[in-house]
């Protein structure tokens, strides 16, 4: 698997840890980036769903300082971004023209779109992450494997899986996709089933192969969202290093 640079750190090499901020102003956002950094995040996702043009996402993005990952949800997947597809296109294309160290696209954007954002990131050379991402329910094994499939086929930087677990059985199924996915994936990816059940993918899926994964800053933020400190603490806790026993 290859490593890719998002600003100063490199995804691939150890388990990343991202951490949100989603406000609706640049000072606010700003404030978030903080929190975030200060609690233990390597970088720090950069939703501007609920700002109020491009120019605020050029001055986020010229001023945050830190690495990271420009977002931009609807409702459908879970984010409050008001405008039609084409504007948040749009929103995406300015934080890429003013110098974002990567930026976040969804799987199923509608093609043509994604296929413009995607070339405008290699111009610029952002780092694309692609996010294949159900809210409602998880797939089947097959299903989420041919998924990543196709994601892959567009030669992204870095891959995002993210469904809806709505039950343990959910999360096995991420589990072993995270697990198979090492066997043909060739760049660093997350694996993240959400809601109460899916909490311990987070750090789970980074022992399995994962290369980051999002976490809270603050406990109770989203259902099933580790903080920071929690996921790294569950990460070192069950590491094989941490049990493997040197032979003298």
């Amino acid at each position: 698997m290859r490593t890719v640079a998002i600003g100063e750190v490199t995804v691939g090499a150890t388990p990343l840890l991202v951490a949100t901020s989603l406000a609706d102003n640049v000072d606010r956002m700003l404030e978030g980036v903080q929190r975030a950094r200060s609690a233990g995040a390597d970088i720090v996702e950069l939703r501007i769903d609920r700002l109020a043009d491009s120019k605020a996402v050029e001055e986020l993005v010229q001023r945050a300082g830190v690495p990271h990952i420009v977002a931009c949800r609807t409702p459908q997947f879970g984010g409050f971004f008001p405008g039609t597809e084409e504007e948040r296109i749009e929103r995406l294309q300015a934080a890429v023209h003013a110098g974002a160290t990567a930026v976040d696209i969804e799987f199923f954007t509608e093609p043509e779109l994604r296929s413009q954002l995607l070339r405008s990131a290699r111009e610029h050379n952002v780092p694309a992450l692609i996010g294949y991402e159900n809210m409602k329910e998880t797939p089947s094994h097959g299903d989420l494997t041919q998924g990543l499939h196709d994601v892959a086929a567009l030669e992204p930087d870095l891959i995002k899986l993210a469904v809806r677990a709505l039950s343990y059985r959910d999360l096995l199924t991420v589990l072993n996709v995270a697990l198979d996915a090492r066997s043909f994936l060739n760049v660093p990816f997350a694996a993240i089933a959400l809601g109460a059940h899916g909490a311990p993918s987070r750090p789970m899926a980074c022992i399995l192969g994962a290369s980051f994964t999002y976490c809270a800053v603050e406990p109770g933020t989203v259902p099933g969202q580790l903080t920071i400190q929690e996921t790294r603490n569950l990460i070192d806790l069950i590491s094989e290093q941490r049990w493997t026993c040197s032979s003298n």
